[in-house]
Formats: C-alpha cells, structure tokens, sequence
C-alpha cells in the first residue's frame, strides 16, 4: 500500500479480520494511520448535500470504528506477555510507552506507601 488512495473500508476491514483471526500481531505498513488521516482529512474536506453528504457521513464513521478497532486489537495484543512488539507500528508504541511510565508511577507511589515514606506529589 503506498498512500492514501488506497485506503477503503474494505481494506481496513481485512485488517481488522486479519488482526482478530490471529493471535500475533500482524505487521502492517507503517505509514498506515498516516494514510488513514490524510484520507479522513480529504473526506471531511469534501462539502456535499443530500444523499451523497450522509454518504460522506457514513464513510467516515465506518473508517473511524474501524481504524479504531484495528488499534484496539493491536494493542491489547501487544500488552500480553510473549507479543512481538517490534511489529508495532510509531503510534502504536508511543501509546504503550506511556503504559509502562504509569507502572512505574504506581510502583513509585505504592512502594513510598507501604514502606512508609509518602511521595510528595507537590514537588513533581
């Protein structure tokens, strides 16, 4: 896949089967988000009345649920043990780097609690 252009509710789709019939994550371009924003910003640009603006409508919701199924499922197999996270795509990465900064925050806070020395949040 090389851009936008081919990005269409039937590909998508196909990655999200594709995702949730295996128990691996699937590798994918790694421009995929990127095309999948610049199609969604060409959609929402286009100014259409009547039918063809709930058409309009329609598609963007479709690729929206979609692209934010295929996320959801990359990610949460991403957070189980043995995954292979060098799949990942930027964005997908970005979102689990921040899961691992909140483990160690409760790690910090908790270990201050129970070992009687409470963390001052005020200094952060």
């Amino acid at each position: 896949m090389s851009g936008q252009n081919e990005i269409n509710i039937n590909y998508l789709h196909r990655l999200v089967l594709q995702e949730s019939e295996n128990d691996v994550i699937q590798q994918i371009n790694s421009n995929l988000y990127n095309s999948i924003s610049e199609f969604l910003k060409n959609l929402k640009d286009e100014k259409h009345d009547g039918i063809e603006g709930k058409i309009n409508h329609t598609m963007v919701d479709m690729i929206t649920d979609t692209t934010s199924t295929l996320l959801k499922l990359r990610l949460e197999k991403a957070s189980l043990k043995n995954s292979n996270q060098s799949v990942l795509l930027d964005e997908e990465k970005y979102i689990l780097d921040s899961r691992a900064e909140m483990v160690e925050r409760r790690e910090t806070i908790l270990s201050g609690i129970l070992n009687g020395k409470p963390h001052n949040l005020d200094a952060q």
